[in-house]
């Protein structure tokens, strides 16, 4: 499924996390701080090949973000209430002008996500964007089952081309199969007891897995298998945790035991 590339979603693969420290250890806050928000996230890649550099700088209502700010693009979120309906990315040119480029409208049925519209390469002549994509969830206890659409730039007809399904437990993703034709992917994760530093965003929990390492705690081992090759393909990545249990470094590591990125978090 498509992601907006914003900085919380600028990861094409849901890699994995692991501690440093006290893996398997519970969560030892007496009392949970919800107040507790991830000021700046930034990103560093070992090689250029893997991704670009970059820091965000995200501003907050309370615990409803507003924006996140990057050197040449901004994402802003839209609310009503408790629930996020709306993100625009905008690209900024050299000038500091922005410009709309991609946006994500949801809609919400008895309180849970019903469906997501991606629009991307919005410009004036396709202020729908160029590329549309819709995906519809039916949920059904802690397993949630969705179609992806194409959805044409000219005509609005939305073609079928990919379903799968998502199983949480514990407010953690455990679960996630795709199928698109013949082939399918299932991903399955393992969690430490630490504090995601996401986790008190308002809303970001109804956006089921579209935010990458998104739960109530931290991934530790991700295993990902694909029908036509299926042999097993783990990641893994190192935390280092402040006081609070929330990680202030992350380090991902590939199936092969060598660093992908590296995320810094400060509060």
């Amino acid at each position: 499924m498509k992601k907006l590339l914003s900085l919380f979603f600028a990861l094409a693969l849901v890699l994995t996390s692991c501690s440093n420290d006290e893996n398997s250890s519970p969560d030892d806050s007496s009392s949970e701080d919800n107040s507790v928000l991830p000021k700046t996230i930034s990103y560093t890649y070992p090689d250029i090949f893997l991704g670009t550099n970059s820091i965000s700088t995200n501003t907050y209502n309370g615990n409803k973000i507003i924006s996140s700010i990057k050197n040449d693009s901004k994402t802003v979120f839209t609310y009503d209430g408790d629930k996020i309906m709306k993100q625009e990315q905008f690209d900024i040119d050299e000038l500091g002008k922005e410009i709309k480029s991609a946006e994500v409208q949801y809609t919400y049925e008895n309180g849970k996500l019903k469906t997501r519209i991606f629009k991307e390469d919005i410009s004036t002549a396709y202020p729908d964007g160029e590329y549309i994509e819709k995906i519809v969830y039916v949920h059904s206890s802690n397993l949630i089952s969705y179609i992806n659409y194409n959805v044409n730039k000219n005509t609005k007809e939305e073609v079928k081309n990919s379903e799968g399904t998502l199983t949480y437990k514990d407010g953690n993703l455990v679960k996630e199969v795709q199928i698109s034709g013949s082939s399918t992917r299932t991903r399955t994760y393992e969690y430490d007891a630490k504090h995601n530093p996401l986790k008190n965003i308002l809303g970001f929990d109804l956006l089921l897995n579209e935010i990458s390492e998104f739960g109530k705690n931290n991934v530790i081992k991700t295993t990902s298998i694909l029908s036509d090759f299926p042999t097993p393909a783990n990641y893994i990545s190192n935390y280092i945790y402040n006081d609070n249990g929330y990680p202030t470094k992350q380090t991902s590591l590939s199936g092969g035991g060598s660093v992908e990125y590296e995320i810094e978090y400060t509060y």
